[in-house]
């Protein structure tokens, strides 16, 4: 594996638009990077909050479906976003937030051979993953893993779509022929990885999100900062489910010290999980 170059913050955005060229960057909604703002600060008061997210009818329509879906399943339906919000919480809200709007901002036209839903679901198999490891090793960054989890690949399909010469780095990567990251290193340069932290700058999401997404992409002896969201990315590898889930559980084993059918009954649980997360992003 390769290790990610650090660029420094002043050249995050031309990097990024070097990458994509003349594609328009995708944007995440002010009004809800501003109820990411409130949330995050030390002082956040949930109701300003609600405030904010109601002024913006398709976030506060997502928030509402996820809330009352299968995966949260209150007792009686919620009906106004200030019960959504306090439901949430503070650090899952702001979650649910980022994730919401990154899977609107990064929505691409369907692209052959990609499939959206295998990614999304991939994603938040990840990302619940990370959920329920961290109750475990690391309960105070736990909305943060999720949120890295869930996002670390949010650049492949904007690549696929607008990167000449991706696509057979992609494919060759699905086939077999070594780590994504090594393949886009050697072809371009950089990688995902690196890609989805500069969009990250350029939201100007919390500086912790992004630093856990490139370090998913650090070789397994290096030390990490967020080592939750590095073991579970090997969910991604594109061999047989069976394969990758041992992968994962044996990765947790040596990382933590799980049990080895902990690990796997925890694989199995999140993608039950993840799956029905899929449905809304």
């Amino acid at each position: 594996m390769v290790r990610l170059r650090r660029s420094r913050a002043k050249d995050r955005g031309a990097d990024l638009r070097k990458v994509l060229g003349s594609a328009e960057l995708p944007a995440i909604p002010e009004l809800v990077t501003t109820a990411i703002e409130q949330v995050s600060a030390p002082d956040c008061d949930l109701r300003e909050v609600a405030k904010t997210v109601g002024l913006d009818p398709g976030i506060s329509a997502r928030l509402l479906t996820v809330v009352n879906s299968a995966a949260y399943a209150p007792r009686n339906p919620i009906v106004g976003v200030s019960q959504a919000v306090t439901m949430f919480g503070k650090n899952r809200l702001e979650s649910m937030l980022i994730a919401l709007a990154v899977s609107h901002a990064v929505a691409v036209e369907p692209v052959p051979g990609f499939d959206m839903t295998r990614f999304w679901r991939t994603s938040a198999w990840r990302a619940s993953a990370a959920t329920t490891l961290s109750r475990r090793v690391d309960r105070a960054r736990s909305s943060m893993n999720f949120s890295a989890a869930l996002l670390e690949n949010i650049a492949v399909p904007l690549l696929i779509t607008h990167v000449p010469g991706y696509r057979p780095i992609h494919d060759a990567w699905r086939g077999g022929d070594g780590e994504l990251e090594d393949l886009e290193s050697r072809a371009f340069g950089w990688t995902h990885f690196e890609v989805a932290g500069w969009l990250f700058e350029e939201w100007d999401f919390p500086p912790t999100l992004r630093d856990a997404v490139t370090e998913a992409g650090q070789p397994t002896d290096a030390h990490v900062e967020y080592p939750v969201v590095r073991v579970v990315s090997s969910l991604s590898a594109p061999r047989a489910e069976t394969e990758v889930i041992e992968e994962t559980a044996a990765r947790m084993t040596a990382t933590f010290g799980l049990d080895l059918e902990e690990g796997l009954e925890l694989l199995a649980s999140a993608k039950t999980d993840g799956a029905k997360l899929a449905q809304y992003l």
